[in-house]
């Protein structure tokens, strides 16, 4: 398995093989696994305006104009809040980690994070979960789930080579020297 002697270096993991999604010539997979999926954005704020045109008695019409105003306010309520940022597009997707990249397979499709992209990342191998960030326009994704500290390893070592045993976020897997680092950082592993 990995350990942090093994990875101090650049990355050198068994290749595994996937089927679906096509890699690149010299693009080799190394870790498939189940993981919860994110990604933070706000929606855009538009929503349908409600125009009635009640003709009739003056009781009716302004019976009508008060009807479509309290569901302009309501639709314009919904659309601040859809406005806002916060994470969404929660889903179980697949996440395969090759030398590369993180391909996710979600709902609308095969989603790759190229580790050239990303300029932010995020460990948090307290929640199991890491961050990364990526251009203006690109959502930020979040990845989730018990094997979050192995995506955090691989990841770290690609994006950040060496300097990856310095990063005080990831203090928990440098000092897990041999055996398998998830399962120490689970607290299955023996000292």
């Amino acid at each position: 398995m990995f350990t942090y002697l093994a990875l101090i270096s650049p990355p050198v993991a068994p290749a595994i093989d996937v089927f679906g999604p096509v890699l690149d010539q010299d693009e080799e997979a190394v870790l498939s696994t189940g993981m919860h999926y994110s990604r933070q954005y706000g929606g855009d704020g538009c929503y349908q305006k409600a125009d009635l045109l009640i003709v009739g008695r003056p009781a009716v019409m302004a019976a009508g104009f008060a009807i479509s105003a309290a569901v302009n306010h309501r639709r314009k309520v919904a659309a601040r809040r859809e406005a806002q940022v916060r994470w969404r597009d929660h889903q179980h997707v697949q996440v395969i980690a090759t030398t590369d990249r993180l391909l996710c397979s979600t709902d609308k499709g095969w989603f790759s994070a190229w580790y050239e992209n990303v300029t932010e990342f995020y460990p948090d191998l307290q929640s199991w979960s890491v961050t990364l960030g990526f251009e203006p326009g690109v959502a930020p994704l979040r990845l989730s789930g018990p094997p979050a500290p192995m995506i955090c390893l691989w990841a770290a070592t690609c994006l950040l080579g060496e300097r990856w045993a310095n990063d005080p976020r990831l203090n928990a897997l440098v000092h897990c020297v041999g055996g398998n680092t998830a399962s120490r950082l689970a607290g299955n592993g023996s000292s």
